[in-house]
């Protein structure tokens, strides 16, 4: 699904954070954002999945407009930091982002495929305390994919990681989603990890950020 942001304008408190930008993202490209921390990435993307909310201008999704603060199931977002349960162990993480309406047959099945996908097959039963940064990262990815999104937001997924790995799970996630044909959206300040992710790259000078950068990336 194509997803675009035009004029967008987003300010906190009196603070203009990005001013009148202006992206599309085709359905099924990989575009990386590159840019400093502190310019305003990640309330981008907020904005693009709807959990900040646009001062001016407006998103869409395959050339429907959207409400402000609407959030699309079709959209999802993979932050910095991962987000799962202590008391879930990894296969349970990753199946809380099924579908509803699906089968125990089913999100059992699709369960042990996503796993197998993100090389942890074996890892069904271990507890998420045990898991490596970038391990924990899998799993966080692996429940986005259970969720069969259509647009997947990447906030610097790989930043708690080193080099190497970063790499790793840059090519692993950018390999899964051009075969699912997701539309995604990643951000970094890393120029290697976004020339590997993404079929195009953008600067965010580009996107005619405002003259004060926002107040937090």
């Amino acid at each position: 699904m194509k997803i675009e942001l035009r004029k967008a304008t987003v300010t906190v408190n009196n603070k203009v954070i990005f001013n009148e930008l202006n992206l599309t993202v085709e359905s099924g490209e990989v575009v990386s954002i590159l840019g400093p921390s502190g310019c305003g990435k990640t309330t981008m993307l907020r904005a693009s999945c709807g959990l900040a909310s646009l001062s001016n201008g407006e998103r869409y999704l395959e050339d429907e407009r959207l409400d402000d603060n609407v959030i699309r199931p079709e959209i999802t977002m993979l932050f910095q930091q991962p987000v799962l349960y202590p008391h879930l162990n990894v296969a349970q993480n990753i199946a809380l982002g099924a579908p509803k309406h699906w089968t125990k047959e089913t999100v059992n099945q699709r369960l042990q495929q996503v796993l197998e996908s993100i090389g942890l097959t074996d890892f069904n039963q271990r507890s998420v305390g045990s898991l490596s940064g970038g391990e924990a990262q899998r799993v966080a990815f692996g429940r986005a994919l259970m969720q069969e999104p259509k647009v997947i937001l990447l906030d610097e997924p790989f930043a708690s990681v080193d080099v190497a790995r970063r790499m790793e799970l840059a090519a692993m996630t950018r390999t899964h989603l051009k075969e699912r044909g997701i539309t995604a959206i990643h951000v970094t300040h890393d120029q290697d990890e976004a020339d590997i992710m993404a079929d195009r790259v953008v600067r965010w000078t580009d996107l005619q950020p405002p003259s004060k950068s926002g107040e937090e990336e």
